[in-house]
């Protein structure tokens, strides 16, 4: 089982895997977001925020669960689920002057479902997480640090863009 621990995070990496062997480069990326671990709820989900905001409801957070096989489904299953909340944005005072209550306007999202089933290998699972990951890639740089491969990957322009595949 892993630690639950504080997660570093960050929003401005370039869309680059850079595999160098021999080397570390650990300054390269920078973290900017922190989430802290805050408990579980009553089904056994795991959630860590980001309490930089100082606004609980605006909090940034990631849920995470693993759900064991049952007698009807032989299967894992790894959900994760990232939300990053944006406030209303408030008049400065009202006529009485008060601030209003800050409140959710809505959330960007992940979510992702990881459907393992119990007879599936380390290795087959690693394979599927690695395909997974260079989804969210646009470049992969050799080990020699000089070719790269565009990835092709639809996802980042349809998140980005709302460029759809086709």
């Amino acid at each position: 089982m892993s630690a639950i621990a504080s997660m570093k995070l960050s929003t401005i990496l370039d869309n680059t895997l850079g595999i160098m062997y021999g080397t570390t480069n650990d300054a390269a990326v920078s973290v900017n977001a922190t989430f802290d671990p805050e408990g579980f709820d009553p089904k056994g989900i795991a959630r860590w925020v980001n309490r930089a905001g100082g606004i609980p409801v605006g909090y940034p957070n990631l849920t995470l669960s693993v759900r064991r096989p049952t007698a009807g489904s032989r299967m894992y299953k790894v959900m994760v689920k990232l939300a990053v909340p944006t406030l209303e944005v408030t008049a400065p005072t009202t006529v009485t002057g008060i601030q209003p209550a800050p409140t959710k306007a809505y959330d960007c999202a992940c979510v992702m479902e990881f459907m393992l089933p119990e007879r599936s290998t380390l290795a087959e699972r690693t394979a599927l997480f690695n395909l997974v990951h260079s989804l969210f890639l646009g470049r992969i740089k050799a080990s020699d640090l000089s070719p790269s491969d565009d990835t092709g990957a639809p996802l980042l322009a349809a998140v980005l863009n709302f460029d759809p595949p086709y």
